[in-house]
């Protein structure tokens, strides 16, 4: 049976953003944007299900949608505040993402990896499905 700590969470937001990063890292992207990239997609990403899930919990229920500028503004300033807290504060991620790099050939970074890059384009394909019914709905009401 596999204990959730709070250890293993943080290890694995760390992994979900370094797949990313590794990715930019790969087609030469410097430190500083490929980290980026990896945030600003993790970002979208989870803004995207966050907002699909309030659409339909509203419509569910017939109350007006409650994301609107001003809690997309609060949702965005929180998370730069929460990956700059996280990430790159003492460019926290060098070291990090260093490290794995030396662990990547190991068959326990192997399978954090592959777990990562399910969870990464789960949310993906996720998203894209949610939208696709938002759209049908919007469209067919």
């Amino acid at each position: 049976m596999v204990q959730i700590t709070f250890k293993n969470m943080i290890d694995f937001y760390y992994i979900i953003h370094y797949v990313v990063y590794r990715y930019y890292r790969t087609h030469k992207e410097s430190y500083i944007m490929s980290m980026l990239y990896a945030c600003g997609l993790h970002m979208i990403l989870s803004f995207t299900l966050i907002g699909n899930i309030d659409y339909f919990v509203c419509l569910l229920l017939g109350t007006p949608f409650h994301v609107d500028k001003l809690v997309a503004w609060g949702f965005i300033i929180f998370w730069v505040i929460v990956e700059y807290m996280v990430f790159f504060r003492n460019d926290i991620y060098i070291e990090i993402f260093d490290e794995y790099n030396k662990q990547t050939d190991t068959q326990e970074m192997k399978s954090k990896c592959k777990k990562a890059k399910i969870f990464n384009f789960s949310l993906l394909v996720i998203n894209i499905l949610l939208l696709i019914i938002v759209d049908y709905l919007n469209h067919h009401q």
